[in-house]
């Protein structure tokens, strides 16, 4: 009833207590009216500005009722029990209420996409929480919680997500987007979810939303309540703990409606400290929840994925490629960079510090980095405060030697993060924690005892605080500090990362040649991948003064081991790849190496329509045939790319090359046994690709048998990837002799697909892409059709297999001149047209045609 009573005073008073000199006003209007006098600690504390847990006198109570115009508390409270309910109704019809959501939801969206730190037609859609959010809505619980670090691009997801199902195409659910900021002044004592949602649509009619979350069978479709940001309402305990309690208590209470969605995101802080208890405390609550990790020792990590490279590669299109040439590829930049930039604030930097003039520096992810840490904490409030904290944090680790956890127990020891009273560290330590710089989690320590921690979030931040940190103490960087990092860190997973990074500093710095001899490192460093992408795919090495680093490194017959390492997993070759390359295939110090350079640039120069390039290559390739002090791989990259030069460019049979295709095998598998590696079918899916594409398909069918019968034995699990990749080939091979396909084998391509994307071939990428438009165009699914064929077309442009691109175009100015598309035809053509006329090409890939 007192609940009753407050609000039947506000409706009086005419608006909500927001400040403290509101409940000061009403205390004045009440002492005016009544004759009475009551404080405003009295106000304040019946309102919840001030925490209390008794009732309130009746003296207070009788004044409180005499200013509504009852004789007593008594009064008022009899008046109010016996009030008829009245029966709530719909004021408004579900057109209104849509429109209005859709209203208010796009001023948030405005908002949102304002913030943005590039154009937000930029902003790539990131298509996996998507999908999560759309079986999210298909199942039967009620809500969805996006959790990350701040920057990692949470609003920008949702608001993108808004734009595509919303504001470009009308759908029919109806959604209620909002900004938990806005909840700031409502956060009293009585604070009612329900309340405030219906406050932001401001119905004419304020019960109407109310009616429709009760009464679901009134509701034309679902509603979905999208609240963003939770972290930013407050830093404030006791209010956030109200928003989630009230949040609790929304979700139970409308669990079982079937219309009512609930989407979050928040911070992994906030998260932790007050959704998580709230959700484990009730079963009930538990499984309202879709997709739930309550693994507690996952609960800091995002679950949110990083961008990926062509979500990564769609705004940079949209960016720097529209304003700078020649273009920036993401399969050009380094590992680290790739890893660094994939996540959301880090692009936006990476997109406004680019220049053609500063890229080596930018093509190293930790400048990005050291821009970042002098953003967020050096140029940062309480930047000294956060300085000294995460400098305490590194050192109570020993520079990761301990672990990359710090209890926070003894940070407190050294810095008052704990007392708001005392100085500045708690602010700088609460901001660190709220942008996802530190993060605190629970554990058990070496005692079994549960334990606080505090770590540095970001991998590659630490990384680099702790790299800065050894160069100091060092005096300079030089090949002596990173051969000590090599056996200090001998052993930790730590190790191959910082020297990464100290191999980025020396290349920034012009000591690249202090690094000749990298060969005195331990092997397991050398053939790190993230140090072997440091050596080999920097932009740096277009520089002519810094090539003579890959020369050196070339001649040195240990960097056989190293190269393989390198190039050893993909058919694909990137641009900056090509000139390492192209050093190794002159100055390898072994047969293997100079043959293997010279066959993936053959193979990648006819995809590219560069036939002069090939034909030196292949001239090249010719005087140095393969023998046993060559790799299986080698064996086998090398025969395919003479197969398919003498096939489309030089005119000759290759009947005698294909005579030696079974002695090759052998040679091949020789070195697989030597070296104890399984047997697993590389030899043949090589081949199986040069051969698809010259249109040999009965060769095809012959390498798929033989690798059925002779190497893949019952319960071999080993060889099951390229088991299906091969049996791919064999659909492509028997369909292109005549046979008509089942739909077994239609839906076994289609189930092969995670196998060819990780194939890292793009060869095979764009001909099952193709291959499966042709089975759609014989089912007369147009849609479909095109869908796969832009697929292969998006590929090969990436790839820059212009052969490949006017094939496809060809392909479909045919389709579409089938169905009577002229205009899609013409563009198809001249797209085809172009490509010849600008590559004077005098061959051209029909086996896409299919």
């Amino acid at each position: 009833m007192i609940e009753q009573l407050k609000s039947e005073i506000l409706k009086k008073f005419g608006e909500d207590l927001v400040y403290t000199k509101d409940c000061k006003f009403l205390a004045d209007t009440i002492c005016e009216e009544t004759g009475s006098r009551i404080s405003t600690t009295t106000i304040r504390r019946l309102f919840g500005f001030l925490k209390s847990t008794t009732t309130p006198a009746k003296y207070t109570l009788n004044i409180l009722s005499s200013y509504l115009g009852y004789q007593s508390w008594e009064h008022f409270c009899n008046y109010w029990e016996y009030q008829p309910k009245e029966e709530i109704e719909p004021k408004e019809n579900w057109t209104d209420f849509y429109n209005k959501a859709i209203s208010f939801s796009t001023d948030t969206y405005k908002y949102i996409s304002g913030q943005s730190g590039i154009p937000f037609k930029a902003v790539s859609p990131r298509e996996e929480s998507e999908q999560r959010i759309e079986k999210f809505l298909k199942s039967g619980n009620s809500a969805l919680a996006f959790i990350a670090p701040g920057g990692f691009g949470k609003s920008t997801m949702i608001a993108k997500w808004f734009e595509r199902k919303w504001l470009n195409k009308k759908n029919e659910d109806v959604i209620l987007f909002l900004n938990a900021s806005m909840m700031i002044s409502f956060l009293n004592a009585d604070f009612k979810l329900e309340d405030w949602l219906q406050d932001q649509l401001k119905f004419t009619h304020k019960d109407s939303l109310k009616y429709f979350l009760e009464h679901p069978e009134a509701c034309e479709s679902r509603i979905i309540f999208v609240i963003d940001a939770l972290d930013e309402i407050t830093y404030d305990n006791f209010k956030l703990e109200r928003v989630f309690l009230q949040l609790k208590q929304f979700i139970l209470n409308f669990k079982d409606s079937g219309k009512v969605k609930l989407i979050l995101t928040s911070r992994n802080t906030t998260w932790q400290k007050f959704a998580m208890p709230f959700v484990f405390q009730s079963n009930a609550l538990k499984d309202c929840w879709y997709d739930l990790n309550d693994d507690s020792e996952k609960i800091n990590e995002a679950n949110i994925p990083p961008l990926n490279h062509k979500e990564i590669q769609r705004v940079l299109e949209k960016t720097l490629n529209l304003q700078y040439a020649p273009n920036v590829s993401v399969d050009d930049l380094t590992y680290l960079q790739k890893k660094v930039i994939s996540n959301p604030f880090f692009l936006e930097l990476f997109i406004k510090l680019f220049s053609p003039n500063n890229i080596h520096k930018l093509n190293k992810g930790y400048e990005l980095m050291h821009e970042y840490i002098k953003n967020k904490v050096y140029y940062s409030r309480y930047s000294e405060e956060k300085i000294d904290i995460l400098y305490s944090v590194l050192d109570l680790i020993s520079h990761g030697k301990e672990g990359t956890s710090a209890k926070k127990l003894e940070l407190r020891e050294r810095y008052p993060i704990h007392l708001k009273t005392a100085g500045d560290y708690y602010a700088a330590y609460q901001e660190l924690l709220s942008f996802g710089i530190i993060t605190e989690y629970i554990s058990t320590n070496k005692k079994n005892n549960y334990c606080k921690y505090v770590k540095i979030t970001n991998e590659v931040l630490f990384e680099t605080l702790i790299g800065i940190s050894l160069i100091e103490k060092n005096g300079e960087l030089d090949f002596e500090l990173i051969k000590k990092v090599d056996k200090d860190y001998q052993g930790y997973e730590l190790k191959n990362r910082l020297i990464s990074y100290l191999l980025e500093s020396a290349f920034l710095s012009g000591k690249h040649m202090e690094l000749k001899n990298l060969f005195e490192l331990s092997d397991d460093t050398i053939s790190a991948p993230c140090v072997l992408e440091t050596i080999f795919n920097s932009s740096i090495y277009t520089e002519k003064y810094k090539i003579e680093l890959i020369q050196h490194l070339a001649e040195n017959k240990k960097s056989e081991k190293i190269f393989s390492k390198a190039f050893s997993d993909t058919l694909n070759i990137k641009d900056q790849s090509k000139e390492v390359l192209e050093i190794f295939a002159k100055n390898g110090a072994t047969k293997n190496l100079r043959i293997r350079s010279l066959s993936l640039l053959l193979m990648s120069a006819m995809f590219s329509y560069e036939s002069d390039k090939a034909t030196a290559y292949y001239n090249e390739l010719a005087q140095e045939e393969a023998d046993t002090s060559c790799s299986g791989f080698t064996i086998a990259i090398r025969l395919a790319a003479v197969l398919m030069y003498n096939h489309f460019i030089g005119n000759k049979t290759d009947d005698i090359e294909l005579l030696k295709l079974f002695y090759y095998r052998e040679m091949a598998y020789l070195k697989y046994a030597e070296i104890n590696s399984a047997i697993d079918g590389e030899f043949e899916l090589i081949l199986c690709m040069a051969l698809t594409y010259m249109e040999s398909y009965h060769k095809v069918l012959q390498l798929v048998d033989d690798a059925e019968h002779l190497y893949k034995s019952e319960g071999d699990k080993t060889w099951s990837s390229n088991y299906k990749l091969l049996q791919c080939y064999k659909i492509f091979a028997q369909y292109s002799l005549g046979m008509t396909l089942s739909k077994e084998q239609i839906d076994y391509l289609l189930h092969s697909k995670s196998e060819v994307n990780s194939s890292q071939n793009y060869y095979l990428q764009i001909y099952y892409n193709s291959f499966l438009s042709t089975c759609y165009q014989e089912k007369s699914k147009g849609q479909k059709v095109e869908e796969f064929f832009n697929k292969a077309i998006e590929l090969s442009e990436f790839a820059k297999y212009h052969s490949c691109t006017a094939s496809l175009y060809r392909k479909m100015a045919r389709f579409y001149n089938g169905i009577n598309e002229k205009t899609k035809e013409q563009i198809c053509i001249s797209e085809e047209t172009r490509l010849l006329k600008k590559y004077a090409s005098s061959y051209t890939f029909e086996a896409l045609l299919v």
